[in-house]
């Protein structure tokens, strides 16, 4: 006698179907760009930020060279006063002293005139005097005083002005990049959700 073949499993009923697998998405392009944006606003950030720790100024336009330890003369108008004008000296050296027509001893008003940097050879602003008095006003510098007379609204008042605008710049940029970053991110978060709110089965 033949031994029974042993039994056989029943093939199941119905279509077979392979297990499916979920696709790995990358991140959406909304988040590349709130990231793209976000980096480019930092790398401006830091180039701000750079030029602005200390920005050269101008050429001063000296009304009056010093050099040498000179008497400088300056001739003041009846009618056309000077205003206040500023000692810029290379290397922030030197000092002056101001005879009025008086004559009045004049020392220079040592207010700040900031650490700002004027024209290619790096000159900086020391005292400022006023010219409003008519007659001939006397300056007497030391020997190492190389540089000139200005007028503070073209010098120093224009600089802080300059450094106003860096700082409105810088804070703006940040501003901008930071909201923009968070803007777009918000926006592909929403949408993201709105889509898988759409794939749910509903009941």
């Amino acid at each position: 006698m033949s031994n029974p073949s042993p039994s056989q499993t029943p093939p199941a009923h119905g279509p077979q179907h392979p297990p499916q697998r979920r696709s790995r998405r990358g991140p959406r392009p909304g988040y590349l760009a709130s990231l793209i944006s976000l980096a480019a606003a930092l790398v401006m950030v830091g180039v701000v930020a750079i030029v602005g720790i200390r920005i050269g100024h101008p050429q001063p336009e000296f009304i009056a060279e010093v050099s040498g330890g000179e008497d400088v003369e300056i001739e003041v108008a009846e009618d056309e006063p000077l205003g206040e004008v500023v000692l810029i000296t290379q290397g922030f050296a030197g000092a002056c002293v101001q005879y009025t027509p008086e004559p009045d001893l004049e020392m220079g008003d040592l207010r700040s005139t900031g650490t700002h940097v004027y024209g290619p050879d790096g000159m900086e602003a020391r005292d400022i005097y006023v010219l409003d008095e008519p007659g001939t006003h006397t300056f007497q510098c030391t020997d190492d005083a190389e540089g000139g007379l200005a007028p503070v609204a073209t010098t120093v008042d224009a600089a802080q002005t300059r450094q106003v605008v860096w700082v409105v710049t810088f804070l703006g940029v940040i501003t901008v990049g930071v909201l923009l970053a968070i803007g777009l991110a918000l926006a592909t978060f929403l949408r993201s959700r709105k889509e898988t709110a759409a794939r749910l089965p509903r009941h």
